[in-house]
């Protein structure tokens, strides 16, 4: 009976801690929606009917929403995980004729009246009802421990369902009166509401910025992009190169990507945005600007001379993604620009088109939202993750459910990127293809796995959005972070899915907004390349032909040609066994960490280190693929494909290194899954891009600028053990519930 009593009296005092909340935010203007990032207001209904507010509390671990809706009758919301109603979290409530509200907490099992949650624990605040507006004001916990009719709120994407009727006691029906919205509840503003239209945004899936609401001393450095699909073609990558807007220093603080016509949205897969870096003693508009005034060029055709110097522009500054909204940074940061007078940019749009519409004319533009009062730090860009072109790191089995991909930047990466003191992340952008459903950004220092920087284990293809962390990230030399991806692709017919450019291959990878930037270093990816890995998947090297857009094998001798993908799909046997040795592999074998810099060098350089090597750029143009015929069919079980009777390795430069590495490696681990041997796989070639235009693309191509010579770029190849323990500790989410939940990774 006493411990009734406390519970009770512990609800009382909590319910009166919200209230009192909810009432101090109602004495305060909308000035609090400038100054609080956690204070979010959006319009559900583009029509104007459905208003949304929500507030994070972060000392109470709770969410409190107010709606406002058009009508008299009853209002709906609710937490789904994929914005449909089955295994929906819902409130529904009203003031009915009496005057007299009424509230319930409800789970859906489908489209269906929703039950009545055993477990109330949305609690109501306030419901007034005038002049036909009813409104709303309630809350729950992050986590109300109801693992069978609740979902958390945590770091992953939530869809908020909403819904409206006429009447109070006709709930089942709401007509058109309903939709569904994209978000991370628990995330900081992205755009200041300052900024925003005030206006009814027609498009709730596009934040509305008014530049006329922008403060004076800000810009916007515009980059619009026309482009008529080629016929036949299903995947494009287009670069332009485009000159900054000013020749002194600026910070770009915010971004956005525009669509003119909203249904060209859905045929632009990413669009991003390369700082390009002019060779030693060479004049940044001697050598740019005759490619600004080109079209651009298909980014991966390689040729010689390159007509395009897009292999001068490889430091990353910014990604945009499928879904991704603008947003701007937090006020003491900001990428710098034109810091050495004149810059220039290239502008990467991956076109998709996997129906082959012939003709269509796409339109999209990059704004860069800069201002000449300079932020206290300069923030930089990299993208870490798997490699997933002319490897075979990332090989996913057919029909799989939640196969893992990781990608490391290892120690030795960032004791070479970062200064002693370390650098600071304030940004995510978590990046996969149409098969990704999860995805993870890790830190480990030493052996021990931090908190992660970011997660979303409800990943969606279609709202990649950048993502402001809540608490900024201090990462120092010697540590590790780590990119996990999870996939799924029973929607493949069959297919094994591999890495690659187009949408139908994959990809895991992490755009990171640092600071302080360290010019030239954007880019730390891993691959495997161990003797032990390429004896099971049976590939011993690979190269990436342009001409096709696919990785293709060139050893062994007798699937010479042959695309990886047509590889996994059609040769290796993937029983339950394959499966299980792959996903093993994939996560413990050692991998290949490489971080390059972007910033060209004079001239090529001897071996930097016991670990480093600096080479030319340049990618040998293989010849056509030849097919020829298979002289052995893959065993069903045990070893996927037969070793061939002369095995065709290629020398790498950097392969005495490794078997140094791999001594000093073994004699620590003995033999085991971290065990490397030398192979063909030990590559340290620069995997880069140059261009060439094509007679398939509908704009002109630009003529010959001039034969351009071959960039030497600082590269690390570090060859390392996998950081993940097979059965040591993995940090979770804290829960209050005692980690009751299951995690997917």
């Amino acid at each position: 009976m006493r411990a009734t009593i406390v519970h009770y009296l512990s609800l009382l005092i909590l319910v009166l801690i919200v209230c009192n909340e909810v009432n101090s935010q109602d004495d305060q203007d909308d000035s609090d929606l400038n100054t609080n990032p956690y204070r979010h207001r959006e319009m559900l209904d583009p029509k104007g009917r459905y208003q949304l507010e929500w507030v994070v509390d972060w000392i109470n671990k709770r969410v409190i929403f107010n709606v406002t809706a058009a009508t008299s009758g009853y209002v709906g919301f609710g937490l789904s995980r994929k914005g449909k109603m089955g295994g929906a979290d819902i409130v529904i409530g009203g003031v009915d004729a009496r005057g007299e509200a009424y509230f319930s907490d409800r789970y859906a099992f489908g489209n269906q009246l929703p039950e009545i949650d055993k477990s109330q624990d949305w609690i109501l605040h306030q419901a007034l009802e005038e002049d036909n507006q009813t409104f709303l004001s309630f809350s729950r916990p992050f986590d109300t421990c109801d693992e069978d009719q609740d979902l958390p709120i945590t770091d992953d994407l939530l869809t908020l369902i909403w819904a409206y009727g006429e009447k109070d006691d006709d709930i089942l029906y709401h007509f058109q009166n309903r939709g569904a919205y994209q978000t991370y509840l628990l995330d900081p503003e992205l755009v200041p509401n300052s900024y925003r239209t005030e206006e009814v945004n027609t498009n709730p899936i596009e934040i509305a910025i008014d530049t006329e609401k922008l403060p004076s001393d800000v810009s916007v450095f515009r980059i619009n992009r026309n482009l008529t699909m080629p016929d036949n073609q299903d995947t494009l990558y287009w670069c332009s190169l485009h000159k900054s807007p000013t020749t002194t220093k600026r910070h770009i603080f915010g971004f956005g990507t525009k669509f003119p016509v909203e249904s060209d949205r859905r045929y632009v897969h990413h669009a991003d945005l390369y700082r390009c870096f002019a060779p030693p003693g060479t004049n940044p508009d001697d050598f740019f600007q005759k490619a600004v005034n080109s079209e651009g060029s298909e980014c991966y055709l390689l040729s010689q001379p390159n007509p395009l110097p897009t292999t001068y522009c490889r430091e990353s500054v910014h990604l945009w993604s499928a879904g991704g909204n603008p947003f701007f940074f937090p006020e003491h940061v900001g990428i710098p620009m034109s810091e050495n007078g004149s810059e220039y940019f290239m502008f990467q749009v991956h076109y998709d088109n996997p129906e082959l519409i012939s003709g269509r004319h796409i339109s999209v533009a990059l704004e860069a939202y800069y201002t000449n009062n300079l932020r206290e730090n300069d923030l930089g860009t990299m993208i870490i993750g798997a490699l997933s072109y002319a490897s075979t790191t990332v090989m996913i089995p057919p029909s799989s459910l939640a196969h893992q991909i990781v990608g490391h930047c290892a120690e030795g990466c960032t004791r070479k990127m970062f200064p002693l003191g370390g650098v600071s992340i304030v940004a995510t952008l978590l990046h996969t293809h149409t098969s990704g459903r999860g995805v993870r950004v890790l830190h480990f220092r030493g052996k021990k796995e931090l908190p992660w920087v970011n997660a979303d284990d409800n990943f969606n293809f279609d709202f990649q959005q950048t993502r402001i962390l809540n608490e900024e990230r201090r990462v120092i030399p010697g540590d590790t972070l780590m990119t996990s991806c999870v996939y799924e692709t029973t929607n493949r017919n069959g297919s094994a899915t591999v890495g690659g450019y187009p949408t139908r291959s994959e990809m895991c990878l992490a755009a990171i907004y640092y600071y302080n930037r360290v010019p030239g270093y954007s880019d730390c990816r891993s691959e495997i390349r161990t003797q032990r890995y390429s004896d099971f998947v049976g590939v011993y090297n690979t190269t990436f032909v342009p001409e096709i857009r696919q990785t293709v094998i060139t050893a062994p001798e007798n699937y010479s040609g042959l695309p990886v993908e047509t590889f996994a799909s059609e040769v290796i046997d993937w029983n339950i066994g394959t499966r299980d040795e792959i996903q093993r592999l994939q996560l413990y074998q050692p991998h290949t960490s490489i971080c390059g810099n972007a910033i060209p060098r004079p001239g090529p350089s001897p071996v930097l280190g016991s670990s480093s090597v600096t080479i030319p750029v340049s990618v040998a143009k293989p010849a056509p693929p030849k097919f020829l015929p298979k002289t052995a069919t893959p065993p069903r079980g045990g070893t996927v494909f037969p070793r061939p009777v002369q095995k065709i390795i290629t020398p790498k430069p950097i392969i005495d290194v490794l078997e140094e590495v791999e001594e000093i490696l073994n004699n620590f681990l003995g033999t085991g899954d971290n065990q490397i041997r030398p192979s063909s796989t030990t590559s340290t070639t620069t995997r880069t891009s140059t261009t060439t235009t094509t007679t398939t693309t509908r704009p002109p191509p630009p003529p010959p600028i001039v034969s351009l010579p071959q960039p030497v770029f600082e590269t690390e190849n570090i060859a390392h053990i996998s950081v993940l323990q097979k059965d040591g500790p993995r940090y979770q989410r804290k829960s209050s519930c005692k980690g009751r939940r299951r995690e997917r990774h």
